[in-house]
């Protein structure tokens, strides 16, 4: 018989099994069969994906794999038939039990590597392996789906391909490492990455790095390894997991490693032959992956065989591979994190998904920091959420590399995000019979009387005595942000509204002057410390007043929907915008029924099912707004405070959470229902749901009674000291994680509100910070709620600044050390966290009465620690408070000042990039002006020291090493740093500059003269590399560290201390004589200072040439260099060097054999022969003629170009004065004293043929046509 071509028709459509961003999976079954499938509706945007996902499960029949049956295209969505898997998928099984025995393991990975084989040896990469792509069948079998991302190896290009090839989709907490960098290409080794991550997860509960913000997972996964695993499993699977997680792509684990590893040895080796099979299954070559590791391979050949020369060299024994970089360092350097942050955001963005569509922008719009601070960095719900890499502008399609036909297929199954790794399945049959406790149930005699008049819902405006939010007050303003985010999107809390923030910068910052070195060095505006108002306002970023929802807050808890039947309605169902189109009598009707259905005896499973339904029509404002003011609320308060049945009270709270949190606006009627206080008094039901949704209902009515600007706003709403106490205790007491986590997002919320109410102050108090502070450092409970915890602690810190006492004193309210736990919050792997605790820290340092903090504090520990913050963190807001802090503690106490040059921070802020967020370039000029502001007191100190010990005459003998010269180094740190160079250099610390080498070459001795000394020189040294910066201190050059090297000079005894010091005059003082513009564009008189250097070179300098000259090497040269240069910028000086007595000495230089004949010798010699003052006989004296000829045979023979133009230039001056002193007839004698000049005369008509100076040559031949010699 001919097989039955099967239509849509033909299935029965149960309920929804899994959900996902653009799909819903049913369960179905075949009509007049009991054969089950999973039936997956798909959004028809999503077509080019889900056909190249279809063409890759029909080339596929193994039991590993996922089994295609069939596809439809109806009017609105592409169904997919496909297999079903009743053990739902290994994320929901991971969420359930957290962790997972290793035989369990074991017969996963067996699943997971036979069909990752299977895959592989067709050609085909999978890109997307995770737990939600693994589904479980009756059997407990892997079967691997999801394969929309999966891409043909052949196709796989490097970096030079197109677009299309390029596109980079994934789950980044699944993603190697290389697929973060524009060289890494998709591959088997990614594929094993990936299993990795999922048998770390198997074992963890988690995957091995996880983060909620994206620039921090991507930091995680290129820089840190994941936590080890825990000690009950055995070592061959750890080193299976860990082989698997090698960071460099070509050192990973192969195929071949995996196959014969020894973890399958294990108990008794069961699967043994299942591997061994694998390698019947031949692998295609993938010859980008081949290509990248080849070169990978050479450069940590490269880099291995510089480290064995160092190591050599320092005497090292050995090499290890420990001390290689995680990623080889050309994979690490073309990582762009920033630019993969911003083009995840902006797909997101694009596609309209979650808290990042276009609508979340426009709410904060005019709030330039809040957009720059939104579009910094994704933040991620959940590890399995997917995000794509690919540039807008390039092609999101994916290559379809196999035959396709004429069907139309949707996408794979999706799994719902994960909030955390409990309760997710918690409410998924809600609805079910045998969940209810009575097939009826009472209310009271009241609700049982009431008749069908009583009953009646009348729809009235708010009075003007009602609590309406005015749309325009800031509490409105504050709700409806909130309200309006069905996706959780980031939107700051409306008290943001009210003050300004200190960080609205341009969004735009140009290159400042901070990094600006040559404007920078002519500015001497002394910085002035930074107060502690300025830095209390940087304190609070945009991103610390962010507040979220509560309910439906899929952070805390995926609730998944529960389903209502229409048919077992008692009315006829309407959707939201029919409601609300009906008219006032009509609604007024229909809002009865409801009523009805609820307060009146009746089975609980038909008030569940009406109340299901009904929570369908309160998600959106619109809708919200009516059913909150009615008559309806009062009625749920009723019933649920009578009500004995779960299922009835959790969706009586879910509901009214959800119209507590959407309603823009609610009516004091409701207030005298006493809803603040049925909740509170649900909270002892001994159902944990029932308790996280009275919770998170709770929280949502106390925020919006926070969040009015009646003074009697908590006093109507009846939130009294016991509905407090209620929040406090679930903190406290052994509870639920989930109902904990409500209970912390409320208070988090709460606090955040600028304006002070009741509510507030009952919450900012020691003890709920203490147990805040507990839950943040505690490394069992779930990153989400350490997160929002350590979030509400920062925000009552700041709410409350006595609070912050017990955190950073001695010993916290429980009597436990509280510094350590902050630090360890400050080293905790959430960002959230690290926020928070910087948050703390910033606060405690700007308080006077906990300012304590910045001495009680351990330098080694706290410092490292802010230093990688700012290092490492991808994050800005991270990076801003990290500098924050540490202008903080340097402004509190000096120390850490000298721990932070040590540390090397300074480099670290030369690295940062010129272009800022800006908030973090508001930080990063206060660090930079605080730093700096200190350096006038660093110098007055040791000055001052100084003056005193020299004043009393105290002895350096049996003296203390004085403490006002610890922090000297730190002056050589900042003239190190290109960052802080030109705001330090000013005029004033020049001249304390000439002040220190005084100090230091005192005749007195004192404490610390010795010390003080060697920090003189290694000061000098480091001037040395910025003399460009120094010269244009104009004024104070002159006047004052020019005079005080010459001192030095003069009076040291020590040859590297003159050397230096001449070397110093030698490049500050030639350079400003040539270039006196320099003294114009300071404001001085530019003669006036020519003036003053010629006086200091022949008062002070020309006087110590002869001492200078006959020095130790390298002297001698810097001081023919010194004069060299003076007579070429000022020839008339020459007359001093000749009065001097140097001329001579300078002839005699000009020799072959001295050591000081060199190029700046040379030209001393033409500028002393060009000068009239010299005597022709002197130079004939000095044995001129033949020196010279000597200098020009040399050069010519030897090819000493440096030499060829001055030496013909006296050989020419020779001849001039020859000529002149003695003219000559036709057939007179040549005078003898130039006869040496003469005989060389055709080396010198060849030398002259050489040189570009046309005049000089024109010169030598003339005067050697004069004396006919050729």
């Amino acid at each position: 018989m001919p097989t039955r071509e099967y239509q849509m028709s033909d299935y029965h459509t149960y309920e929804a099994i899994g959900k996902g961003k653009h799909s819903t999976v049913y369960k179905g079954r075949r009509k007049k069969s009991i054969q089950y499938f999973a039936m997956k509706s798909v959004e028809k945007g999503q077509r080019n994906r889900v056909m190249h996902e279809v063409q890759v499960m029909k080339a596929f029949s193994h039991e590993n794999v996922l089994k295609f049956i069939a596809c439809y295209e109806t009017q609105n969505h592409l169904w997919l038939i496909l297999e079903y898997c009743v053990g739902g998928d290994l994320l929901t099984l991971l969420s359930q039990d957290l962790k997972l025995p290793e035989p369990s393991i074991m017969t996963f990975a067996r699943d997971m590597f036979v069909a990752a084989r299977e895959l592989h040896s067709k050609g085909l990469v999978h890109c997307d392996l995770k737990p939600s792509n693994m589904l479980l069948d009756e059997e407990g079998r892997i079967k691997i789906c999801g394969f929309g991302l999966s891409r043909k190896v052949s196709t796989v290009v490097a970096s030079s391909g197109t677009p299309t090839q390029l596109s980079r989709r994934g789950t980044p907490c699944y993603m190697a490492p290389e697929m973060f960098t524009q060289e890494g290409v998709h591959s088997y080794a990614t594929d094993l990455w990936a299993l990795g991550c999922v048998l770390y997860e198997c074992a963890t509960g988690r995957p091995p790095f996880t983060s909620t913000s994206l620039t921090s997972l991507i930091e995680q996964i290129l820089e840190h390894e994941p936590a080890p695993l825990p000690a009950a499993y055995g070592t061959t699977f750890k080193n299976l997991v860990s082989g698997l997680l090698i960071k460099r792509p070509h050192a990973r684990l192969t195929w071949d490693q995996v196959i014969n590893h020894e973890f399958w040895t294990e108990r008794g080796g069961q699967y043994l032959d299942d591997l061994g099979d694998l390698v019947t299954l031949r692998l295609p070559p993938q010859p980008s992956f081949d290509a990248l590791a080849a070169k990978l391979k050479s450069e940590d050949l490269a880099a291995r065989l510089r480290m064995l020369g160092n190591a050599r060299a320092s005497g090292a024994v050995d090499v290890r591979d420990s001390f290689m970089p995680v990623l080889t360092q050309s994979l690490r350097d073309s990582v762009n994190v920033s630019r993969l942050s911003r083009i995840a955001r902006s797909n997101l963005e694009r596609e309209e998904v979650g808290s990042y569509a276009p609508s979340g922008a426009a709410a904060i719009e005019g709030d330039p920091l809040q957009v720059a601070a939104i579009h910094e960095d994704v933040e991620l719900e959940n590890p399995d959420a997917e995000l794509n890499f690919t540039a807008p502008s390039g092609n999101d399609d994916l290559d379809v590399d196999m035959e396709t036909e004429d069907v139309i297929i949707p996408s794979a199954p999706k799994t719902p995000p994960r909030g955390g790794r409990r309760g997710d399945d918690d409410y998924a049959d809600e609805n079910r019979a045998e969940n209810f406790a009575d097939p009826a149930e009472s209310f009271g005699d009241e609700m049982q009387s009431d008749s069908d008049d009583a009953t009646r819902i009348v729809l009235t405006p708010p009075t003007a005595d009602a609590m309406l939010v005015d749309t325009r007050s800031p509490a409105s303003t504050s709700r409806s942000l909130q309200t309006a985010d069905d996706e959780f999107e980031e939107t700051s809390s409306s008290m943001r509204r009210l003050a300004p923030l200190p960080a609205e910068t341009p969004a735009v910052i140009g290159r400042t002057e901070s990094r600006m070195p040559s404007l920078a060095a002519r500015n001497d505006v002394l910085a002035k410390s930074v107060d502690y108002d300025k830095f209390k306002k940087l304190c609070t970023h945009s991103t610390d007043l962010t507040v979220r929802p509560i309910v439906s807050n899929h952070r805390i808890e995926v609730v998944k929907d529960a389903p209502h039947d229409p048919e077992k309605l008692p009315f006829k169902e309407l959707s939201v915008d029919k409601m609300l189109a009906t008219s006032q009598s009509e609604l007024e009707a229909f809002l009865t029924r409801i009523y009805r259905s609820v307060a009146h005896p009746s089975n609980v499973q038909e008030k569940v099912n009406t109340l299901a339904y009904f929570e369908t029509l309160c998600t959106e404002a619109s809708s919200a707004n009516v059913l909150a003011n009615s008559s309806l609320m009062s009625m749920f308060v009723r019933v649920l405070g009578s009500s004995k049945s779960p299922p009835l009270k959790i969706k009586l709270c879910s509901i009214m959470g959800l119209l507590m949190r959407h309603a823009t606006h609610i009516s004091d009627e409701f207030a005298k229902s006493e809803a603040a206080k049925v909740l509170a008094g649900t909270m002892s039901d001994e159902n944990s749901r029932v308790r996280r949704r009275a919770m998170a209902a709770l929280g949502e009515l106390s925020f919006y009674v926070a969040t009015q600007q009646r003074p009697d706003a908590s006093q109507v709403w009846g939130i009294t000291d016991s509905v407090i106490e209620v929040f406090i205790k679930t903190l406290e007491e052994e509870e639920d994680e989930i109902t904990k986590h409500y209970a912390c997002k409320s208070i988090e919320n709460i606090v955040s509100h600028e304006g002070s109410t009741w509510i507030q102050d009952a919450f900012a108090e020691c003890r709920v910070v203490s147990v805040l502070f507990s839950i943040a450092t505690n490394d069992a409970v779930d990153d989400q709620l350490r997160g929002t915890s350590a979030s509400a602690l920062a925000r009552i810190v700041r709410l409350k600044s006595e609070t912050l006492h017990p955190l950073v004193g001695e010993e916290d309210c429980d009597g436990s050390n509280a510094r350590d736990g902050l630090v360890k919050m400050l080293r905790d792997r959430e960002r959230k966290v690290q926020q928070a605790a910087l948050n703390v820290l910033c606060r405690a340092l700007v308080d006077e009465k906990s300012r304590l903090i910045a001495t009680i504090m351990e330098v080694q520990t706290l410092l490292p620690i802010l230093a990688g913050l700012y290092e490492r963190s991808q994050t800005p807001i991270i990076k801003a408070k990290s500098l924050l802090a540490m202008a903080l503690l340097i402004r509190a106490h000096p120390k850490w000042l000298q721990s932070l040059c040590k540390a090397r921070v300074l480099p670290m802020l030369d690295r940062q990039p010129t272009q800022m967020d800006p908030y973090l370039q508001e930080c990063f000029d206060t660090f930079v002006t605080t730093v700096v502001a200190l350096v006038p007191v660093v110098n007055t100190g040791i000055l001052q020291y100084v003056e005193r010990s020299l004043s009393t005459g105290l002895s350096s003998e049996n003296a203390m090493r004085p403490q006002a010269f610890e922090l000297f180094p730190v002056l050589i740190h900042l003239l190190q740093s290109t960052v802080m160079r030109p705001k330090v250099l000013t005029s004033a610390f020049v001249i304390d500059i000439a002040k220190y080498i005084r100090a230091a070459e005192a005749e007195e001795d004192y404490p610390g003269r010795d010390e003080l000394r060697v920090g003189v020189m290694a000061l000098l040294e480091t001037c040395a590399q910025c003399t460009n910066e120094l010269i244009h201190k104009v004024d104070a050059l002159t006047r004052h560290l020019l005079p005080a090297l010459c001192d030095l000079l003069e009076g040291s005894a020590h040859v590297e201390t003159r050397f230096l010091a001449l070397k110093l005059i030698y490049e500050l003082l030639l350079p400003l004589r040539l270039d006196l513009d320099i003294a114009t564009q300071s404001g001085l008189d530019r003669k006036v200072v020519a003036h003053h250097l010629d006086q200091l070179l022949m008062q002070d300098l020309f006087p110590m040439c002869p001492a200078l000259i006959d020095s130790e090497d390298p002297i001698p040269l810097y001081a023919l260099k010194l004069l060299s240069g003076t007579l070429e910028i000022e020839p008339a000086l020459c007359r001093e060097i000749i009065a001097l007595g140097l001329a001579p000495r300078f002839f005699e230089f000009l020799s072959l054999e001295h050591t000081n004949n060199n190029e700046h010798n040379i030209h001393l010699c033409l500028a002393l022969a060009r000068c009239k003052a010299l005597s022709t006989q002197s130079l004939w004296d000095f044995d001129a003629p033949a020196k010279v000829a000597q200098v020009c045979a040399y050069s010519y023979e030897r090819n000493v170009t440096q030499f060829v133009e001055p030496a013909l230039g006296i050989a020419a001056t020779l001849l001039r004065r020859a000529a002149a002193d003695a003219p000559r007839a036709a057939g007179d004698a040549v005078p003898s004293e130039i006869t040496p000049l003469l005989e060389v005369a055709p080396t010198l008509r060849r030398l002259a043929a050489t040189i570009p100076d046309g005049a000089l040559a024109r010169d030598i031949t003339h005067s050697l046509d004069t004396f006919n010699a050729h």
